[in-house]
């Protein structure tokens, strides 16, 4: 990034963004000091800054904020000219610069959960929110699924803030028809379920719904969605086209700005430029010698972690389970058949299509995951708290192996916490498995 830039991001975030904000301010600042160090200036960059000053932004210029969870879209959000907040932008973004641990120490001094029972990924929401740190919507929603963990989370929030909130309950059963658990009223009770949501915004903004604006925002969606399976289908490609975090910010574009133009351009980008690679023989790594599956989230306070693969070991993860956003483009062309996108994009959500139902959507999910993009190995660095995730893994693992024959390390950590599991040991055991099982 160049000095001019720099210094225009930096003026944009001037000012007081309110207590509430300050956090998500610091965030921001962070951010602009790694991109700062990035040579060349690019268009997912700047979305990135953007995302996060028009949330700081928001309040000041008397726009309503709604809080959602990371498994969930903003296209009504953005219809509804309210400000989507992305719960997970705070309480995840804090842990790259290990800005949460100090609020997850006062959760478990509070009584708030610890470890092993409620998951770092929101926890610090209600650590920051006994502080006054913590951001505080003019709405909330959330969903019942992937776990336990997230929606008690929203519940504690929704409790001690006095939130109006709205919650949606995401059906269990698989509305692929050549499916066997497939289940004709899956989909129409999410549909009634969108709807009614869109009555309850209506009335608690004493806003009018706008079809047309709907449907234009459902074209962007889907647009975005077209270009995100095209560049999904590019990473098939050996050598990868696309380091291992482009996939995780298409997810992030469409858990923060999907609907919007903005998202449109910016999963264009990463498609074209996958695209072009390709077309040109290039890898995002010089000499691609291993492909990895990643099929849960990220180490999240260690950003080095995949460029320390990419370095080390040649090693591309290919896409994460966030990353492997799957919800393929809706036909749009009636008001029908939009609600329908709406309710089918929802069930398809990245960890809600893979993780809402038996256990078989998430074995199936992976088994696909491995022989799609010609994997070497399966990596789960698996939250001490996702018990179920646990389970699932080890099951899949066997699965895998069974059918592929490909191995699987699978190891306790903290995603969000550096002091539970520290980086050098999770790399450590990587390594061990890289080197003496994979290699």
């Amino acid at each position: 990034m160049d000095l001019e830039t720099f210094k225009k991001y930096k003026k944009l975030a001037r000012g007081n963004w309110g207590k509430d904000f300050a956090l998500l301010k610091m965030m921001f600042n962070g951010f602009l000091g790694i991109l700062k160090e990035e040579e060349e200036f690019t268009p997912p960059m700047e979305t990135i800054l953007k995302i996060l000053l028009n949330i700081g932004t928001a309040r000041k210029e008397g726009r309503e904020i709604i809080m959602h969870p990371f498994n969930y879209g903003p296209e009504l959000f953005i219809t509804m000219d309210l400000q989507p907040l992305m719960q997970e932008i705070f309480s995840v973004g804090l842990a790259p610069f290990h800005m949460n641990e100090p609020i997850l120490d006062f959760s478990n001094e509070i009584g708030y959960g610890d470890n092993p029972t409620i998951c770092n990924a929101s926890r610090p929401l209600i650590g920051a929110y006994m502080q006054g740190t913590a951001p505080v919507p003019d709405y909330l929603f959330f969903l019942s699924t992937p776990c336990n963990s997230l929606a008690i989370n929203y519940q504690v929030f929704e409790s001690l803030s006095g939130v109006p909130t709205y919650n949606m309950d995401i059906p269990y059963w698989s509305i692929e028809e050549d499916s066997e658990f497939y289940d004709e009223k899956a989909l129409e009770y999410m549909t009634n379920q969108c709807k009614s949501f869109i009555s309850w915004l209506e009335e608690q903004t004493k806003r009018k719904f706008e079809i047309e604006k709907f449907q234009q925002t459902m074209l962007r969606l889907n647009q975005a969605r077209e270009y995100i399976m095209e560049f999904n289908e590019l990473l098939r490609t050996v050598p990868c086209p696309a380091g291992s975090m482009t996939g995780f910010w298409n997810w992030y574009f469409m858990a923060t700005i999907g609907g919007s133009q903005d998202a449109v351009d910016v999963t264009k980008y990463a498609r074209d430029a996958a695209a072009e690679n390709v077309k040109q023989g290039i890898g995002a790594l010089e000499d691609e010698k291993l492909r990895i599956a990643w099929p849960y989230t990220h180490v999240f306070f260690d950003r080095e972690l995949f460029p320390w693969l990419e370095e080390t070991y040649n090693a591309i993860a290919i896409l994460d389970i966030l990353g492997n956003y799957q919800v393929e483009p809706h036909d749009t062309s009636t008001l029908d058949k939009c609600y329908d996108s709406l309710a089918g994009g929802t069930l398809g959500y990245s960890m809600i299509g893979a993780c809402r139902g038996p256990a078989e959507y998430y074995i199936e999910y992976v088994i696909n995951y491995v022989k799609d993009y010609k994997v070497d190995c399966v990596i789960y660095p698996m939250q001490y708290a996702c018990k179920h995730a646990f389970a699932m893994a080890r099951i899949t693992s066997e699965a895998v192996r069974e059918e592929t024959g490909i191995p699987s390390l699978i190891f306790g950590c903290d995603p969000y916490d550096s002091r539970e599991v520290p980086a050098e040991a999770i790399r450590g055991k990587i390594s061990e498995f890289i080197e003496q099982v994979v290699l």
